[in-house]
């Protein structure tokens, strides 16, 4: 299972964290097709407060994956990668982790990306990402 972890205004100027379990890819793509890309990116300009979207698995205080994407236009963001494998003895010997900064992307890579958190395990993704 994915969890998801996405914040936007509902009413108002305060952004609104709402989190979710999810067990299908299509359901974390309609995170993304549901998500008010053109107010978020208005008000984010007004307040320089934005919004975002987070998917993982595992757990974040050990070992886990996860996918952050930022948005910076209507059809377009940031998405970073982050994977701890391992945390190693005193979180330095040992270790294995890494990270992978995707630069913009549309969000229809975004949601191509974040499909391998659906079909592989944290150590498959470690292999397939540690360059």
């Amino acid at each position: 299972m994915v969890k998801a972890s996405y914040s936007h205004r509902v009413d108002g100027a305060e952004l609104v964290d709402h989190r979710k379990t999810i067990q299908l890819h299509r359901e974390a793509c309609e995170i993304f097709d549901n998500y008010p890309w053109e107010s978020e990116l208005k008000m984010t300009e007004e307040t320089g407060e934005g919004g975002g979207l987070y998917f993982w698995i595992g757990d974040l205080k050990e070992k886990h994956a996860s996918f952050q994407f930022v948005p910076v236009d209507t059809d377009k963001g940031f998405l970073m990668l982050s994977i701890v494998a391992k945390k190693g003895t005193l979180g330095v010997f040992g270790k294995k982790a890494v990270d992978v900064d995707f630069d913009e992307i549309t969000i229809l890579d975004a949601k191509d990306k974040i499909k391998d958190l659906f079909s592989h395990s944290i150590e498959s993704l470690y292999d397939k990402y540690k360059g």
